[in-house]
């Protein structure tokens, strides 16, 4: 037996054949057991050999939560080949460029995204194969087992943005994911085959496949997946399927506030928040409706969770929490020395969460890297305790709903509108979503645009979630005596409520 990632689900499977890995609350509900998603994984992986790909080839997984998503990744990873996950979200554009980035050889999507898979592989230039994820591998004889894989082989790269300009391939190995996976289980998580976990975070994403297919799948419990957010029908699931633990981001915490009052869920046992800043406020009202603690967790694409403020452990307020087992954190100054407890750094981590590399890109990953530790461009501080707390960000990067927001590349499609002269994209703050995206336009001589033309502009090039919701004009931009614009400024009067801003709706 390998490393293979998909172990954790071939060895739960059999072990466990007739246990509930997965409830399914897509169009109706359905429970699928370990075995025969292990079958329906195998069969999968014969699907993609049968098409003359070979172990390493990557294959682009596009397409929602739900039994055929997972079935997919696993079947992708049992073939030894690497999992592209997209979200969701994307348009066909961006969605054709990260199959170019990464040179995909094949392109798996669900029935909703067939049209826009379509137009990706017509605009790629190059054929490749397109499946549609229902009924993959029906018909075929199914893989004997997994391929077996080295600890350093590619199981998935993860894009660390909404698009390929600016962003870069994550490359995350097989050692890496069950490593990682086990350490959460066994020293933090603390999941058993008793659990049964809440999986609404898009499973194209980190977040949402680590804590909601992995971890589970490893203790051997249950995951309840909801293939999109919806307050009351996620309320509903938590009471309805007895879910005893939740991960979320903040947006979802504060969408439960708009519910009308109904009893506290009675087997939910903790919350874990991340992806974007949780304020003490929101935190407090969440616990009160949930009737359970809502912890924090700290990580990024290229080192995904590597602290976890979680049970037993005493809450920390307003922390991270504690390093993940395996995992280790400094704080820095500008020449890399160690900051003392409880002052501000930079924050760096290593250890078995840390991506291998990033794809292509030699130079980034050693800047990236420097001594061997992944530099996360976070402000943080770390107690005597060796609790860490985030407080800034040295990057411009907002994060919206749990979702990164590259302004670089906002303000590149904003641009394009032929009445802007300057443009600065940031964040501000906001309850619901953590932080909403703004954008400080300077308009050209003798032009009086309306916010909605300047943010059409951008519809089509940007995923949904990236377009800005609120536009402010101004006569100049801040600058410095460098003549760079000072988006901390700008932050700082959105805060104060001295930068009049006009709302431009979108679809989400």
């Amino acid at each position: 037996m390998g490393v293979n990632v998909g172990q954790i689900l071939r060895q739960t499977a059999l072990r466990r054949p007739n246990e509930v890995a997965i409830v399914d609350l897509g169009r109706t509900r359905s429970e699928v057991s370990y075995g025969d998603l292990d079958a329906g994984a195998l069969r999968v992986a014969a699907a993609l050999i049968s098409e003359g790909l070979s172990p390493g080839a990557r294959v682009a997984l596009f397409a929602g939560n739900g039994r055929a998503f997972v079935e997919s990744f696993f079947g992708i990873a049992y073939a030894g080949m690497t999992v592209v996950p997209l979200p969701t979200v994307l348009p066909a554009p961006e969605v054709s460029r990260r199959l170019a980035h990464a040179r995909c050889e094949a392109l798996l999507h669900d029935d909703p995204r067939y049209e826009i898979a379509a137009q990706a592989i017509e605009e790629l230039g190059r054929e490749i194969p397109q499946f549609e994820l229902e009924g993959l591998g029906l018909g075929t004889l199914p893989a004997e087992r997994p391929v077996d894989t080295t600890p350093g082989d590619a199981a998935m790269i993860l894009y660390t943005s909404g698009t390929v300009a600016g962003a870069k391939g994550a490359v995350i190995t097989h050692a890496s994911l069950a490593l990682h996976t086990a350490a959460l289980v066994h020293h933090t998580l603390r999941l058993t085959d008793e659990d049964r976990v809440l999986g609404v975070l898009p499973l194209t994403h980190s977040f949402g496949l680590r804590m909601a297919i992995l971890a589970p799948f490893y203790a051997g419990a249950r995951a309840v997946l909801m293939p999109h957010f919806e307050a009351k029908a996620v309320l509903d699931a938590i009471d309805g399927e007895k879910v005893t633990w939740l991960p979320v981001v903040p947006t979802m915490l504060a969408a439960f506030e708009r519910e009308p009052a109904r009893d506290e869920p009675k087997h939910l046992a903790w919350c874990l928040s991340a992806g974007a800043p949780l304020s003490d406020d929101l935190c407090a009202r969440a616990e009160a409706r949930l009737g359970c603690e809502v912890r924090q967790g700290y990580g990024l694409t290229e080192a995904t969770f590597s602290t976890i403020d979680a049970p037993p452990a005493a809450k920390s307020p307003g922390s991270v929490g504690r390093p993940v087992w395996g995992v280790e954190v400094r704080v820095v100054d500008g020449e890399g020395n160690d900051m003392p407890a409880g002052e501000a750094g930079e924050v760096r981590v290593r250890g078995q969460n840390v991506m291998a590399r990033y794809l292509d890109d030699d130079a980034a990953t050693l800047a990236a890297t420097p001594g061997g530790w992944l530099t996360t461009g976070d402000v943080g501080l770390l107690g005597g305790d060796g609790v860490l707390t985030i407080v800034d960000r040295l990057k411009d990067v907002v994060i919206r709903g749990g979702n990164n927001v590259y302004p670089s590349e906002v303000e590149a499609a904003l641009a394009g509108h032929g009445s802007v002269a300057e443009v600065a994209v940031v964040g501000r703050p906001d309850d619901y979503y953590g932080e909403e995206v703004v954008a400080v336009i300077v308009v050209r001589a003798g032009q009086d645009p309306s916010p909605e033309e300047i943010v059409k502009v951008a519809v089509g090039r940007l995923p949904e979630t990236s377009l800005p919701r609120e536009v402010a004009f101004v006569g100049a931009l801040p600058t410095g005596p460098s003549g760079k614009v000072l988006k901390r400024e700008l932050r700082r009067l959105l805060r104060k409520g001295e930068l009049t801003t006009t709302k431009v709706g979108t679809k989400s």
